[in-house]
C-alpha cells in the first residue's frame, strides 16, 4: 500500500511540470466537478476532500482513495490593433489525488490538485506580435518579436481533519501548501529567444468550515480558505539574473447546498467568491508615463504588463471580487450507473484593460455532463466533459479583442481500500 501511494504521488508531481495556464483560476479540481459544475456540499463521495472535507463525516468508516486526471482543449482568439493571434495548445495533464480515512465521528484527509493554471500558450506571428509592445523586453528590441511561449501552474496539497459533534453539526480545518511555477519566453521565429524568465515560489495557507444538517435530506456547508502568498525567485535565464518574487492566490468563501429529494436524485448548488481586490476597483489613481506623458500609467496598462503588482503589500486596483455559481444534479439510473449534469456561471475579476492575452480571465458559462459506473460497492469509475463559453472582451472600437473557449474532459477512479 505504501509503495502504491508513493508511486501515485510521484506521477502527480512529475506530471504537473508539463502543465501551464488553461484557467486563470481552476474550480474543477476533479472529474466530479467537470460533470456536475457544483461540489461544494458533496457528502456521498471521497472527492469531497477537494471541496467539502467536512462532508467526509457522512461516509461509512474506511480508507478511501480518489485518483483522476483532466485534459483541456482551449482556443484563445486575440486581436491587437491590426494583428490577430490564435492559440490552441492542448493541456493533457491536470491530476488530482485524494485520500481519506473515516472512523466513527471523525475523518482525516490528504489531497493534491491544481487550483490554477493547467496549460501552455504559444503565440507565433512572423510579422510580429503587437501585444508585446507593452512588454519591457520586447519594447527594447529593434524588431518586434514574433513568438512568445508562456506557461504557469499551481499545485496545491492540503491536509486536515473533520469531526461531527452531532448528527446536525460538523466542522473541518486544515493546512494547505502551494507551489507555483511559471515561465515566459519571447523571441523570433527561427532565431531563438531574446528573453526567458522562470519563476518559482511556494507558501502556506489554511482553511476551516462547518456543515449543518437540519434534516437527513439537506446539508448546508460553508468554508473559508485564507490567501496564498507564495514567495520565491524570478530568474532571467538569458542574463543570469535573479530577484525575489511573490505570487498570490486570493482567499475565498465557498458555500454549498445538498438536497436529496429521493434516494435516486441528488441536487447541489454552490457559490464561491474570491477576494481579489474589490476595495480599489476602477480607481484611476496611479503613476504617469514619465517618458511619454500620455496618460495615467495604471489606467493604460493593457495586458497588465507595464505596472504589475505582484509583491509586497500592494494590491492591483484593476481586480474585483470573482464569483462562481453552479447548479448540478445526479441521477441514479441503476445501482451500478449514475448520470449527472450541471451548469455554472463565472464573473471576471479584471478590469478589461488589464486582461492578459496569454490567459484572458473573462465571464463564462459552463455546461457539464458525465456519468459514474460502480461495478462494486468499493470501486467506481467516472467520466465527464464540460464546455466553457467565454464572453468577448473588446475595447478601442473593436481594435482590441479577447476571446476564449475551453473544452474539459476528465476521468476518475475511486476505491474503498479497507
Amino acid at each position: 500500500m505504501k509503495r502504491l501511494l508513493l508511486f501515485l504521488g510521484a506521477i502527480l508531481f512529475v506530471s504537473a511540470f508539463v502543465a501551464g495556464d488553461l484557467f486563470a483560476y481552476n474550480y474543477s479540481h476533479s472529474t466530479s466537478f467537470t460533470r456536475t459544475q457544483a461540489r461544494a456540499a458533496t457528502i456521498s463521495s471521497v472527492d469531497s476532500v477537494y471541496y467539502n472535507p467536512v462532508g467526509l463525516v457522512k461516509m461509512e468508516n474506511g480508507l478511501y482513495i480518489d485518483l483522476g486526471n483532466q485534459m483541456g482543449a482551449k482556443r484563445y482568439m486575440h486581436k491587437f490593433l491590426f494583428g490577430n493571434y490564435h492559440d490552441a495548445t492542448p493541456s493533457w495533464v491536470m491530476p488530482n489525488l485524494g485520500l481519506a480515512w473515516k472512523n466513527d465521528r471523525g475523518a482525516i484527509f490528504l489531497s493534491v490538485y491544481v487550483p490554477a493554471g493547467g496549460g501552455t500558450v504559444n503565440y507565433v506571428n512572423k510579422f510580429g506580435i503587437g501585444t508585446l509592445l507593452l512588454e519591457p523586453a520586447a519594447a527594447a528590441a529593434p524588431i518586434l518579436p514574433s513568438k512568445v511561449k508562456a506557461k504557469s501552474f499551481w499545485i496545491q496539497s492540503s491536509v486536515g481533519g473533520a469531526f461531527a459533534f452531532t448528527d446536525w453539526l460538523a466542522v473541518t480545518a486544515g493546512v494547505k501548501f502551494s507551489m507555483y511555477n511559471g515561465e515566459q519566453a519571447i523571441g523570433y521565429v527561427g532565431l531563438g529567444t531574446i528573453s526567458k524568465e522562470v519563476t518559482t515560489a511556494n507558501g502556506f495557507s489554511g482553511f476551516g468550515g462547518i456543515m449543518l444538517t437540519p434534516v437527513k435530506e439537506v446539508s448546508i456547508t460553508a468554508l473559508y480558505s485564507s490567501k496564498v502568498i507564495a514567495r520565491g525567485k524570478n530568474v532571467d535565464v538569458k542574463f543570469h539574473y535573479s530577484k525575489i518574487a511573490e505570487e498570490r492566490l486570493p482567499d475565498y468563501v465557498l458555500v454549498g447546498l445538498n438536497v436529496k429529494p429521493t434516494d435516486t436524485i441528488e441536487l447541489q448548488a454552490q457559490w464561491q467568491m474570491n477576494f481579489a481586490g474589490q476595495h480599489d476597483y476602477a480607481n484611476t489613481r496611479g503613476e504617469r508615463f514619465a517618458y511619454l506623458g500620455l496618460t495615467n500609467q495604471t489606467n493604460f496598462a493593457y495586458a497588465d504588463l507595464i505596472n504589475p503588482t505582484l509583491g509586497g503589500n500592494s494590491e492591483n486596483y484593476k481586480y474585483r471580487h470573482d464569483h462562481k455559481i453552479g447548479l448540478g444534479a445526479e441521477f441514479t439510473l441503476h445501482k451500478m450507473f449514475l448520470a449527472s449534469l450541471g451548469v455554472s456561471y463565472g464573473t471576471q475579476e479584471k478590469y478589461p484593460r488589464a486582461q492578459s492575452p496569454f490567459d484572458p480571465n473573462l465571464r463564462n458559462i459552463g455546461v457539464g455532463l458525465g456519468f459514474k459506473i460502480m461495478p462494486s460497492e468499493k470501486f467506481s469509475i467516472e467520466l465527464g466533459g464540460a464546455k466553457y463559453t467565454y464572453f468577448t472582451d473588446h475595447m478601442g472600437f473593436g481594435l482590441i479583442k479577447l476571446n476564449k473557449s475551453v473544452w474539459s474532459f476528465g476521468i476518475g477512479l475511486t476505491a474503498k481500500v479497507m
